[in-house]
């Protein structure tokens, strides 16, 4: 199974404001995690009613909302206003402000720190300390990826089209925005391995198989959720109707076409 690095990497741009503009988008489109990755999140910490966790780079609440269903207490941390402006509204969630490197909560105040699709916009070194920071003695961290299925044909092209129609978006980025120098370094590689992240122990790396049924609108909606996929213009019109074609080609009796995910769960536990 080819298991590339997260999708939103892959591009150029300012992660705090990269998703403007794709809050509506992504709440509405974007796949949810397994029961069975929020199970293994939530192992070895006792009842989920007692649990106070911060999710980090939040977005629009979509891994929050799963551990607060269980009855956990989530701070919400999201830098982007239009992701937290769409984010819909959960009594067990609350939202701030704030980025990775800058939490505003108290030293040793909180179980559990979750990140959903982020960690890899945060800085490497900072974000874990911070998270340390925040964490109880022994609370655990859980880093958390969903990737289309590159071993299903169905899904491969899917991302083939829509990392296509990217390519124009990324010339156009604003200079200066490279990608972070961690990603490729020797220490990503061993935590992407599942075998070392500073500042943390017992590291373990978990895969789960799900999946996601799309009609023509919400294949299109996906794609726009992404923050590198254009954002109007003929760039956009060309990626629809090429989506329109791969909808015929792939779509069931329902008028739906199946894309298959492979999300990657990190936990490890405070040192």
């Amino acid at each position: 199974m080819s298991f590339d690095f997260p999708t939103d990497s892959d591009s150029t741009g300012d992660p705090l404001s990269y998703f403007s503009d794709r809050g509506e988008d992504y709440e509405k489109y974007r796949p949810i995690y397994p029961a069975s990755a929020i199970d293994t999140i939530l192992s070895g910490l006792g009842s989920p009613t007692q649990i106070t966790a911060v999710d980090v780079g939040a977005g629009t609440g979509i891994g929050a909302r799963l551990l607060a269903d269980r009855g956990v207490r989530v701070v919400a941390i999201e830098p982007n206003e239009d992701m937290r402006t769409a984010a819909t509204p959960h009594p067990g969630v609350e939202f701030l402000a704030g980025t990775a490197e800058q939490i505003s909560l108290n030293n040793a105040s909180v179980d559990l720190v979750t990140s959903f699709q982020a960690f890899h916009w945060f800085d490497f070194d900072k974000s874990l300390q911070e998270f340390c920071r925040v964490l109880k003695s022994g609370g655990h961290l859980a880093l958390t990826w969903s990737l289309w299925d590159q071993d299903d044909l169905v899904s491969k092209e899917y991302t083939r089209l829509v990392f296509e129609a990217s390519q124009d978006r990324e010339h156009q980025s604003p200079s200066g925005m490279q990608r972070k120098s961690w990603f490729d370094s020797i220490r990503y590689q061993l935590f992407w391995q599942g075998l070392w992240l500073p500042y943390f122990t017992h590291l373990q790396r978990h895969e789960f198989v799900s999946s996601q049924s799309l009609d023509f609108s919400g294949l299109v909606g996906l794609a726009r959720s992404q923050g590198f996929t254009p954002s109007g213009g003929k760039d956009l019109e060309k990626l629809i109707a090429e989506l329109a074609g791969f909808h015929q080609r792939f779509c069931d009796s329902q008028n739906s076409v199946q894309l298959i995910y492979r999300t990657r769960l990190y936990v490890a536990i405070s040192s």
